[in-house]
């Protein structure tokens, strides 16, 4: 069974990117101190590597990656551990390590390989030294994605879509290293003998557009191909755009890898760029500040483990009252209280607004909205009444972990019923049930 309906064409929502789309990124402040999150990803947390007075450079190892699911962790200044705590991340509670900058941006590479001969092992293995992962907000561990072998591999699709509400993190990394984006996709093909690679990106784009298809013709990367899609939301989903851009159907428990699709978002694709080319751990990256409550929004390039407070400072502060910060774009992101924490590899975008009274949920009126527009066929007010009722047992019959926690439900319901927190509380409760 197909996890995606046919007949799905997606919302028409507002993007709000007028603020940032056309600010060139400009470099953030380096702050004294930085705070790295063992739990900065997918899977298990980084096993600390460094202990209180160590010296460190741009890109020592501070936590490695476990056995199973994880990554590896990079110091992102040269400096001095000095201290290893508990401390509050946008994962919860984590174990961090501080750093205290000395500002001498002394680096640490990778170790050196041939660039001429890497195999799909060896490939998949530079990613997983460099620490990198999926940073178009899940935070997967991308290396995981790469271990395909060339004779299981027939595609290879990347996601500039960007659908996320306010988020310009990905359109201006297209823009401004268009260069790199082809040279890393032109090799990963040759890697895997991949003779279709396709670029998706939404047709408002324009700009974006004009430089990947202008350094495609510069570098004569015949087999790249953009393929442009229409600007509704969810068109950044990873199973959706695959079913869009080549037709292929994803199945129920499906990834793209088991039907031959590598596939990786475009900053993700720039900081492989960087591994490969540079010998370079992912220690920094573009982040969106935005929203109507920051005085100056800006695209920032920002070192993982500089304190949101520090991004927020230099964006002019925030306007007078009450204030909704949220990690992510409005749809999926999540609200966060704590200025001190720290960004990490899949902060896109922290967007700050103005805070609104919550709204008094109604009954369902039964308009089946939520039901029509749900991208994997789910019936999200079913779902919510089994949870509201302890009837947890009912996920595999409601198909509830089906959920892409896209919020199309909550946001086009007029009953102001949060029926995605709904639907997430009552898998988080299967899971617990399972586990007993």
């Amino acid at each position: 069974m197909s996890l995606f309906r046919d007949d799905f064409k997606g919302l028409d929502i507002p993007n709000n990117k007028e603020a940032t789309k056309d600010k060139v990124v400009e470099i953030a402040n380096i702050p004294k101190r930085l705070y790295f999150p063992m739990s900065m990803h997918i899977g298990a947390p980084a096993n600390v590597v460094v202990k209180e007075g160590d010296a460190v450079k741009i890109g020592t190892l501070l936590g490695s990656s476990d056995e199973g699911i994880s990554t590896n962790i990079h110091s992102s200044v040269s400096g001095t551990v000095v201290k290893i705590e508990e401390d509050s991340s946008f994962r919860g509670e984590s174990e961090v390590v501080v750093v205290e900058n000395d500002y001498k941006e002394e680096k640490e590479y990778l170790k050196e390989f041939d660039i001429e001969n890497l195999t799909p092992e060896k490939f998949s293995s530079i990613i997983d030294e460099a620490g990198i992962t999926g940073k178009g907000g899940a935070g997967f561990p991308a290396s995981v994605k790469y271990k395909m072998g060339k004779e299981e591999t027939r595609f290879l699709v990347i996601n500039g879509s960007e659908c996320e509400p306010y988020s310009t993190t990905d359109y201006r990394c297209m823009i401004e290293y268009s260069e790199e984006i082809i040279k890393i996709i032109d090799l990963i093909a040759k890697i895997y003998t991949i003779e279709e690679s396709y670029i998706a990106i939404e047709d408002h784009m324009t700009e974006a557009i004009s430089c990947l298809d202008k350094e495609i013709k510069n570098q004569k990367a015949e087999n790249i191909y953009i393929h442009k899609l229409s600007s509704e939301y969810p068109q950044g989903h990873a199973g959706l755009q695959i079913q869009k851009v080549l037709g292929i159907e994803i199945e129920e428990g499906q990834r793209s890898g088991d039907v031959g699709i590598l596939q990786s978002n475009v900053s993700t694709i720039k900081a492989i760029h960087d591994a490969v080319f540079e010998r370079k751990s992912l220690i920094k990256r573009i982040i969106t500040v935005t929203g109507p409550m920051i005085n100056d929004p800006k695209n920032l390039m920002v070192r993982i483990g500089t304190l949101v407070e520090d991004l927020i400072e230099e964006c002019g502060g925030l306007k007078d009252g009450e204030i909704e910060m949220i990690n992510g774009g409005p749809m999926m992101g999540r609200a966060f209280e704590d200025k001190s924490i720290p960004v990490d590899k899949d902060t896109t975008t922290l967007l700050f607004l103005e805070k609104q009274e919550k709204k008094k949920e109604k009954n369902c009126i039964r308009c089946a909205r939520c039901v029509d527009n749900c991208p994997v066929a789910l019936q999200p007010i079913i779902i919510r009444n089994s949870f509201i009722n302890g009837r947890y047992d009912r996920v595999p019959e409601l198909r509830s972990e089906s959920c892409i926690s896209c919020g199309v439900c909550t946001y086009i319901c007029p009953a102001d019923i949060s029926l995605l927190e709904s639907i997430q509380a009552l898998n988080k409760k299967w899971k617990e049930m399972k586990n007993d």
